[in-house]
């Protein structure tokens, strides 16, 4: 049963990173963009979508301080200053998002958004980087790596997703602008992970499968076949969290809760996935259908 309850919460982390992380990276194109056009298309992506993805996050504290509550109190205590930073990014994120479409005249609101949606990935993946290692603190060198790494991961991948969304929305320039985006981020991103990856002693094959998977992403991306890429993409960016959990050092199996609360919550967990599953399923079939607003 660990071993059922460590590959839902690696789950839950890959979806988070996946479709939250694309939201996060979405928000700083937003700040650095001058275009309002860009900025249209990342709020249109968005949509209804943003704030559902932290569901993943939600389901991923739930399912470690019932399943691993050792670990979940010595991580939350250890590192409650950056994660109590993440939330506070998370909320002023959601907020401002939502006050700069009721007062658009106030400036500072989309300035907020965007930095909170570079502050809070970047918090999340220096804890990240951190418990990983075994490091002590986010301040770290290791810490600063991770939370860098981390925020330009969600940039790539937020890149590469919008652009598909410029073309479906009939935006062909912006498309484009998003494509050198990716191919900028892309290059970067590899430049900077394996180099941090072979300091840090990482030998993980999920590492060489992650550069592989870029390389092969930017090819996609020369060649313009936009949807394939946000699979290779996608595979590109998770893998060095699958790396990461790989060579975590934590002592899952003594911190496991007793076999009769696992299979409570897994009971619980496939109840809530019937509900779950179809709803979000649904809500990503019904926001591809969504025309663009006039």
């Amino acid at each position: 049963m660990t071993d059922a309850a460590i590959a839902l919460i690696l789950a839950g982390l890959s979806a988070y990173l996946l479709f939250g992380g694309a939201d996060f990276g979405a928000g700083l194109w937003h700040l650095v963009s001058r275009r309002r056009a860009d900025k249209d298309v990342i709020e249109h992506a968005m949509g209804p979508l943003w704030e559902a993805n932290h569901v993943w996050l939600i389901f991923v504290m739930v399912m470690t301080w019932t399943a691993f509550p050792p670990i979940f109190a010595d991580v939350m205590s250890a590192h409650w200053v950056p994660l109590s930073l993440a939330a506070l990014g998370i909320v002023a994120r959601g907020s401002t998002f939502v006050f700069s479409k009721a007062d658009p005249d106030q400036r500072w609101y989309p300035w907020l958004f965007g930095v909170s949606s570079v502050l809070t990935p970047y918090c999340l993946g220096s804890v990240a980087a951190v418990v990983a290692t075994g490091g002590s603190s986010w301040l770290s060198p290791t810490g600063l790596y991770g939370g860098v790494l981390t925020t330009a991961l969600c940039a790539y991948l937020a890149a590469v997703y919008l652009i598909w969304d410029a073309r479906r929305l009939g935006d062909n320039d912006a498309s484009l602008r998003f494509r050198g985006y990716a191919l900028l981020s892309g290059a970067a991103v590899g430049l900077f992970a394996l180099p941090g990856a072979a300091a840090l002693g990482v030998r993980s094959p999920m590492i060489w499968l992650s550069a592989l998977a870029g390389a092969v992403s930017l090819v996609l991306l020369l060649r313009r076949a936009y949807l394939s890429v946000r699979v290779t993409g996608g595979l590109a960016v998770v893998t060095v969290l699958w790396g990461a959990a790989e060579m975590s050092g934590l002592d899952l199996d003594g911190a496991a809760a007793q076999d009769a609360v696992l299979r409570a919550v897994f009971i619980a967990l496939g109840v809530g996935a019937l509900i779950l599953v179809p709803s979000m399923t649904w809500l990503y079939v019904l926001f591809q259908r969504q025309p663009r607003s006039p």
